[in-house]
């Protein structure tokens, strides 16, 4: 076997190497097969308690959805948003929540579940399905 140095590429691609050609096989660049980390990371999913989850976690594991196309982009946006520091509950109270931060606990199905039922009272066609979607995000997990 000879070793040609880049340099002298261009002696190289003259000279004729008909006696170390081999016969090389058509190779197979079609698409990979599936890899088993979907249903892994699915499993994890189902064991997450999402009125105990962190929004730092709770991004994470909507961006996997989102990049595995089980999520609008919507759906997405709302589940990553930042949280506001006062919110509203189904009762019309507010609720101040500025201490909830990255890694702190928080009960998300509670908070969209409240901004479903403020979004049939008093808001838009598109933000009742935004935060339907939301919800059903949480039952399909």
């Amino acid at each position: 076997m000879e070793i040609y140095s880049l340099r002298s590429s261009n002696n190289f691609l003259f000279r004729d190497n008909s006696r170390n050609a081999r016969s090389v096989g058509s190779v197979d660049f079609g698409k990979a097969p599936k890899s088993d980390a979907g249903p892994g990371f699915e499993e994890t999913v189902k064991r997450i308690d999402f009125t105990r989850v962190s929004p730092r976690e709770l991004r994470e594991i909507a961006r996997e959805y989102y990049d595995m196309g089980k999520i609008s982009q919507d759906t997405w946006l709302e589940l990553s948003s930042e949280l506001p520091t006062q919110t509203l509950n189904a009762n019309g109270e507010v609720i101040d929540i500025t201490e909830v931060t990255d890694d702190t606990d928080f009960d998300f199905v509670a908070y969209f579940s409240d901004r479903a039922e403020i979004a049939r009272s008093i808001g838009t066609a598109d933000e009742v399905e935004k935060m339907q979607d939301v919800l059903s995000f949480f039952a399909l997990v």
